[in-house]
C-alpha cells in the first residue's frame, strides 16, 4: 500500500511538472504571435487607437467598412461623372438648333433597370444667348427639353418618348443612343446678326419625378441615381 502511493505521488508529481513545463514553453509562442499584428501595426505608422485595439474592434470595423462599400484593401472605384459635349449648331431667323450628346448618364445599375421595365427620364435645358466681349451676355431664348425611354415586355421594344413624337426601338444600344445624342430647336427673340458671336449653355439631369413608387424614394437616396450635370458651353454658328 505504501509504495501505491508513492507511485501516485510520484506520477502527480511528473505530470505537474510536465504541465509547467509546456505551459512555459508554448507561453513565449503565444505572445509571439500575438506581438506579430502590434508590430505590423507600429510598422505602418498606425494611430494608437489601432495598437490598442482588440481583435473585436478590428472585426467590428471590418464588417463596418464592408458594409459601407469600402472593403479594407480595395479601391472603391466611382463612376464617370455625367456630363454635355460636342455643343454645336446654327442660329438664323428666329431659331437656334442646337447639338449635343449627354454623356456617362446611364450607369450599369441604370441599363439593368431599363431593362427590366422601369422607365427613365432626362430633363434638358437649353439656353441661347448673344456673346459680347466688354459687356453682359445677352439671353436670347431658352427651352426645357424631356426625353424618356421604357422597355415594353410584351411587345419586346424600347418606346422612346420625345417632345416632338415617339419612336419604337427594337434593342437597347439603339436606346441609349438616342437618349443620349441631341438636336434641339430653341426659338429666339431679336435680330440675329451674321458673323456675331453665339453661345449655347446646356444642362441635364435625371427626373426621379417621373419614377413611380416606390422606386422614386429608394433612388432619392442612392448616389448611383444622381444624374446631373453642370452647365456647358458651345458656340453656335450664325450664316
Amino acid at each position: 500500500m505504501q509504495r501505491l502511493a508513492n507511485t501516485l505521488a510520484f506520477e502527480r508529481r511528473c505530470i505537474r511538472s510536465s504541465f509547467v513545463a509546456l505551459v512555459r514553453r508554448t507561453l513565449p509562442v503565444r505572445l509571439h504571435y500575438r506581438a506579430l499584428p502590434a508590430r505590423r501595426i507600429d510598422a505602418l505608422d498606425a494611430s494608437g487607437y489601432l495598437r490598442d485595439a482588440t481583435p473585436l474592434h478590428l472585426l467590428i470595423a471590418f464588417f463596418a467598412l464592408t458594409l459601407l462599400g469600402f472593403p479594407p484593401g480595395s479601391s472603391h472605384a466611382r463612376p464617370p461623372a455625367p456630363g454635355i459635349s460636342e455643343i454645336s449648331g446654327t442660329i438664323r431667323g428666329g431659331e437656334a438648333r442646337v447639338r449635343f450628346t449627354l454623356q456617362n448618364a446611364f450607369t450599369p445599375e441604370m441599363v439593368e433597370a431599363l431593362k427590366s421595365g422601369i422607365e427613365i427620364s432626362f430633363k434638358t435645358t437649353v439656353e441661347v444667348e448673344r456673346v459680347y466681349r466688354r459687356w453682359f451676355d445677352r439671353p436670347m431664348g431658352q427651352v426645357r427639353y424631356t426625353r424618356s425611354v421604357r422597355y415594353d415586355a410584351l411587345a419586346r421594344v424600347y418606346r422612346l418618348h420625345r417632345d416632338d413624337g415617339d419612336e419604337l426601338l427594337t434593342d437597347v444600344l439603339s436606346a441609349l443612343d438616342r437618349m443620349t445624342r441631341f438636336e434641339v430647336v430653341v426659338p429666339v427673340t431679336g435680330g440675329v446678326e451674321r458673323g456675331k458671336p453665339y453661345r449655347a449653355r446646356v444642362r441635364a439631369r435625371l427626373d426621379k419625378v417621373g419614377l413611380s413608387e416606390p422606386l422614386r424614394s429608394i433612388f432619392f437616396f442612392s448616389s448611383l441615381w444622381d444624374v446631373e450635370t453642370d452647365w456647358a458651353r458651345g458656340d453656335l454658328h450664325a450664316p
